[in-house]
């Protein structure tokens, strides 16, 4: 696909009560999934498909949408709106008959922009790094108040057990990528961004491109909630004209910790606003970029007045999102965990936990994701491992790639000082058999299906 049709949420409108159907494809995704089912409750016939069957589908299913295994021309009878994601190229046979029969072909990212409409207040968690986390930790603080917002997020919530919580008042908090700019076409009343790094380099191209884009973000809004603390955050607020909530550790940020605790231990503090305290936070979640997802929830928090107490009594209960950080079973007695995290930054973050709740030897099994990513990051990735004891590196997880660039996962394990090459997913899950005892960890981390080995390992 050489380019694309913005469809606004006006137009999407149109459409849709027009045609009084929508078909998605790649419908087991969490965020289209999520979007399925919000479509479900406006149209009349909802359907789409996906290259396998899982128990998202079978939700789907269940709420009355029609799923195909596999994605073919003949699924598509009956249907004449379509929607897209960033994984379904041309070729595919469901976007080519869509495309040659003329019917309008939505990207997710705009179809995501339409459902925001539907909500008086939205709140679009945006940055590099935390966004599932905080997602669900600002909709369960807001559940807890009383609010009880819907939630589209792009991990599954432990505690609803899907990527979507359906609320029944006017509020939305939502994942909201920057991958291609999607999330240009959101407009959420309030833009929270956790940090700005630097990632995706398959699209933006250097960091001064990828901070314009955030600052494009947080200028579409009339309220913004920003960590300070990442300076490409400070550039991106530079000119903002809105209402704007600064979060840090120092008193310079209207929302700030004092009494800051981490003894090992899920963190302490008492959350700050503007001198006052707000209300006494005990997270159930690990490490310092969590007390700083925390914060920038609570700034949120402030702008929608919600009281101290009750914010902090659902963050304390949020235990967090799958695939981060997290217990999945033992194998030889040695404790298994997924992770989702394929930016070095995240591995660090993920790595400092993992190293202070191990008594033994800790592994990880990575699996780089994306032949550029890979590439960008490269010396990031052979530093990013130094709290482990030995990295066992799978073979790239290509995505929408192919190697252009002459990245091997063999080449980044011989310039990691602690690291193995091992290829397949099933050659690492062997090895993990032979090395793990009893006392030790071993994270299985990426983004891509390398969380596929764990069952194999547990049985053990």
């Amino acid at each position: 696909m050489s380019g694309f049709t913005y469809f606004s949420p006006q137009k999407i409108d149109e459409l849709l009560s027009r045609e009084n159907n929508v078909y998605f494809i790649g419908i087991g995704g969490v965020s289209m999934s999520s979007l399925a089912e919000i479509a479900a409750g406006k149209v009349k016939k909802v359907g789409g498909s996906d290259r396998t069957l899982s128990p998202v589908t079978s939700a789907l299913e269940a709420r009355g949408i029609t799923v195909y295994e596999g994605h073919d021309v003949k699924n598509c009878e009956g249907y004449t709106v379509f929607v897209y994601n960033a994984a379904i190229h041309s070729d595919n046979p469901e976007y080519a008959y869509a495309e040659r029969n003329g019917f309008p072909l939505i990207r997710r990212a705009d179809f995501l922009g339409y459902a925001v409409t539907f909500f008086k207040t939205s709140v679009g968690v945006a940055g590099t790094h935390g966004k599932s986390t905080s997602t669900a930790m600002l909709g369960a603080a807001l559940e807890s108040a009383g609010l009880d917002p819907t939630v589209l997020n792009g991990a599954v919530m432990k505690d609803v057990g899907s990527a979507y919580r359906h609320g029944k008042n006017d509020c939305l908090v939502f994942e909201a990528c920057e991958y291609t700019d999607s999330f240009l076409s959101f407009f959420p009343k309030i833009a929270l961004v956790l940090n700005i790094g630097f990632d995706h380099a398959d699209y933006f191209e250097n960091v001064d491109n990828y901070i314009s884009s955030f600052k494009k973000y947080i200028s579409q809004s009339p309220y913004a909630v920003v960590n300070i603390d990442s300076s490409n955050c400070r550039a991106a607020i530079e000119g903002y004209k809105g209402t704007l909530i600064k979060c840090g550790m120092e008193k310079t940020a209207d929302v700030y910790p004092e009494n800051l605790r981490m003894d090992g231990k899920t963190p302490e503090f008492d959350a700050m606003y503007k001198g006052k305290k707000y209300a006494h936070i005990k997270l159930g979640v690990f490490g310092l970029h969590n007390v700083y997802n925390a914060l920038c929830c609570i700034g949120v928090c402030v702008l929608l007045g919600v009281n101290g107490k009750a914010a902090a009594k659902g963050i304390e209960k949020f235990e967090g999102v799958a695939r981060r950080f997290e217990f999945k079973g033992k194998c030889n007695g040695a404790k298994i965990y997924d992770d989702y995290a394929h930016h070095p930054d995240e591995i660090k973050a993920t790595l400092s936990i993992a190293r202070e709740q191990t008594e033994g030897r800790l592994y990880v099994a990575f699996q780089p994701h994306t032949y550029s990513r890979t590439a960008e990051f490269y010396d990031g990735f052979v530093n990013a491992f130094k709290d482990c004891d030995e990295v066992i590196f799978c073979d790239i997880y290509a995505a929408r790639e192919t190697d252009t660039l002459g990245m091997s996962a063999e080449k980044l394990a011989a310039d990691t000082k602690n690291g193995t090459y091992k290829g397949d997913l099933s050659a690492v899950a062997a090895y993990l058999k032979t090395v793990l005892k009893r006392g030790d960890a071993a994270v299985i981390m990426g983004a891509g299906n390398i969380n596929k080995m764990i069952d194999e390992l547990i049985q053990n």
